[in-house]
């Protein structure tokens, strides 16, 4: 990819992904069904180049830190992480392996969430339910959340492709 389009649609990607992540600071209600949304813009940039995903996952975080250091903690550890994940995987080694591994990284995104950073919305659960029951539970949540996201993702990327606006080489 030649720099200037590698550096216009990171740009892009990043704008949009700082604007979908931080979207609970600004709209407080509505954010939080925004937020979820910002997997999307990462998975589309690490499917054009593995290196442009981590580069918009790692210059949305920068960004954030300065508007949320908690949503830029939440993006690292999940939904920055897993569209990084699924676009690098879902293309290269098929939807099974990217399913199997977004949900491994999501889920010890969120255990890393819960128990070494101690982000309250994870804690009220973790503290009702016995450790290896908090696991399996993040564990199933996760398995059935990325399922989804790579079923809306593989779609919504083969329409892309479709149209000619990205390609998968």
């Amino acid at each position: 990819m030649e720099i200037a389009r590698f550096t216009s649609v990171g740009g892009l990607l990043t704008s949009l992904t700082v604007l979908l992540q931080s979207a609970p600071v600004f709209l407080p209600v509505v954010g939080l069904a925004l937020s979820p949304l910002s997997t999307l813009p990462i998975a589309l940039a690490a499917v054009f180049d593995i290196s442009l995903g981590i580069t918009v996952l790692f210059s949305s975080a920068l960004i954030l830190i300065m508007v949320s250091p908690q949503e830029a903690i939440i993006l690292l550890f999940t939904t920055g992480i897993l569209g990084a994940v699924m676009g690098t995987l879902l293309y290269r080694k098929g939807i099974i392996v990217s399913i199997l591994s977004s949900a491994i990284i999501l889920s010890s995104g969120m255990i890393i969430l819960t128990y070494i950073v101690g982000v309250p919305g994870f804690g009220d659960l973790a503290d009702t339910l016995s450790l290896p029951f908090t696991l399996l539970t993040f564990f199933i949540f996760s398995l059935i959340y990325v399922s989804i996201w790579n079923i809306c993702f593989r779609k919504f990327a083969n329409y892309l492709i479709k149209i000619r606006l990205i390609s998968t080489d």
